[in-house]
């Protein structure tokens, strides 16, 4: 038990470590510290963390504390997985995971070992945090930083979010077919599914937890239905908000495992916990063949059989590829580039023609609201590796070997990108100028903000989950925002798209790929 329990824990300690010896996580754990800075507004701005039937809540250890681990959670939820998937395959780039199996260490210690470093390292991030916001309430002198009260709110809602998305983590980078670009894609959709489904049941208030409670694994179901309990009301929003100063202020006690909660919160934090045996089953144990499978696993499975069936598709797009124009230049660099995209990614074709036959059998309204943004969605997944491929395959200096690709790497993958969009919006983007011209220049401007920051994000991150998991994110946002701020409306899908918001996207594109012209300059020296 001694040698397990020591096992265990250096492969904890050895991820903590490569963890946060990089930049980017001290980066990235600056920024999401920074965010209490803007999540907390002073009340004499007008706004506030929270509001209830317009009055303000006083910013005390409960109400700062629930709300800003709600902050926490969301982070965990959406980026989290993100920014740990990658334990197992780390190990198999760096060939440890060889090492390591020839020793007799188990493969289920080796899973739960790299189960507690994910969460150790979510938790730690969240830590960070937690001060930092409660620096924040010391900042705006409301009320007295009771820690325990603070620490509190956090302890009943994040666990179940941190073991949750640190197994899912595993189990996806165990499963061959769930450990690419599309265990992505699924795992985002799992994640907002469980609040759409959850959450629901608890909105009324009325009854227990019941079964649903130990399923909540985002917290906030649990969340919700405290509140409801408590204040007795639906007018209420977490956030920058505004509030009535006429009305005054309330004070919100915080929320409690009362009324059946203290096992269901107990449960949603150690169930999730069983998806282990899952990794265990399906871990490949750094067997060559096996991991030769994983690695490659976005041309296995099922889209193997979808890649096959649309290559006959794809094979002239090689030919066209090579062809064309004898003269170097960075458009026809990128020409050759999007075709050669579509020619190793066939089943781009078959998505494609889906999303044609949609737009063809679609309303203007159902186009607009709902096939275009699924659209852009599927399309974020295809060009999120477009701008970092080369890095990350090791082909960077052969293809800057290139006439003039090294000085305008980041325009070309930019046009790159574009034409890619192009191509894939097609049959949308001729349905919107036949039928609703107006919207034509918000769609094209949508369109250059995506590929810009597709572009931008991948060269600076050198990782294609970094424009996957910030893009997803927004999209969620802005399909539930369905159109009432009229800045989310970036590709004027609901029509609320000005002059003015189209500028801001356009400024956020250019502004992107100047700094990521600038991040490669610098790292190019």
């Amino acid at each position: 038990m001694t040698a397990t329990f020591l096992r265990i824990a250096a492969i904890v300690r050895a991820d903590f470590l490569i963890r946060f010896r990089r930049v980017s996580t001290v980066v990235i754990f600056l920024l999401l510290s920074s965010v209490a800075y803007l999540w907390i507004p002073a009340p004499s701005t007008g706004r506030t963390l929270m509001q209830v039937d317009g009055r303000r809540v006083l910013y005390n250890s409960a109400a700062v504390g629930m709300a800003t681990a709600m902050l926490g959670m969301i982070f965990i939820g959406m980026a989290g997985f993100y920014v740990i998937s990658n334990a197992v395959r780390r190990d198999v780039s760096s060939r440890c995971g060889l090492i390591m199996a020839s020793t007799t260490m188990r493969s289920g210690e080796y899973l739960f070992g790299k189960f507690l470093g994910n969460a150790v390292f979510l938790a730690t991030f969240m830590a960070g945090f937690m001060l930092s916001s409660m620096a924040m309430l010391i900042v705006r002198g409301e009320a007295p930083l009771q820690p325990f009260v603070f620490a509190g709110q956090y302890a009943m809602m994040v666990p179940s979010a941190i073991v949750f998305v640190s197994v899912l983590a595993i189990v996806f980078e165990s499963i061959p077919f769930l450990s690419g670009r599309f265990g992505d894609v699924v795992y985002f959709m799992l994640w907002v599914s469980s609040i759409g489904f959850v959450v629901p049941s608890f909105e009324q208030g009325a009854s227990g937890p019941g079964l649903a409670g130990f399923f909540d694994f985002s917290g906030m179901g649990f969340a919700f239905d405290q509140l409801h309990r408590v204040l007795h009301t639906k007018a209420m929003s977490i956030g920058q908000t505004d509030f009535d100063a006429a009305k005054g202020t309330m004070v919100f006690h915080g929320l409690t495992l009362g009324n059946g909660w203290l096992l269901p919160r107990i449960g949603s934090t150690l169930i999730p916990m069983t998806l282990l045996f899952v990794a265990r089953i399906s871990f490949h144990r750094f067997d060559p063949v096996r991991v030769k499978q994983v690695s490659g696993t976005e041309r296995r499975g099922w889209l193997a059989r979808a890649n096959a069936l649309a290559k006959p598709l794809a094979r002239p797009l090689a030919f066209l590829a090579t062809g064309g124009a004898s003269e170097p230049s960075i458009f026809n660099s990128a020409r050759a580039d999007a075709l050669l995209t579509v020619e190793s990614t066939p089943v781009m074709l078959l998505v494609i023609a889906g999303f044609a036959i949609a737009s063809l059998a679609s309303g203007t309204q159902a186009l607009m609201n709902g096939v275009l943004p699924i659209a852009f969605a599927a399309l974020a997944v295809f060009l999120a590796d477009v701008s970092c491929r080369e890095q990350r395959a090791g082909t960077r200096a052969f293809v800057e070997s290139t006439p003039r690709i090294k000085s305008h790497f980041v325009l070309w993958k930019l046009i790159t990108s574009l034409l890619l969009s192009l191509g894939f919006l097609f049959v949308p983007i001729v349905r919107v100028a036949i039928t609703m011209p107006a919207r034509l220049v918000p769609l094209a401007a949508g369109i250059l903000f995506v590929c810009a920051l597709a572009t931008s994000l991948g060269v600076i991150s050198a990782n294609p989950k970094t424009f996957i998991v910030v893009f997803l994110s927004f999209t969620y946002i802005v399909v539930n925002g369905k159109g009432l701020n009229p800045w989310l409306d970036y590709a004027g899908f609901f029509g609320k798209s000005s002059l003015a918001v189209m500028l801001v996207y356009s400024g956020i594109g250019v502004a992107t790929l100047v700094a990521a012209h600038w991040f490669r300059a610098r790292r190019a020296d």
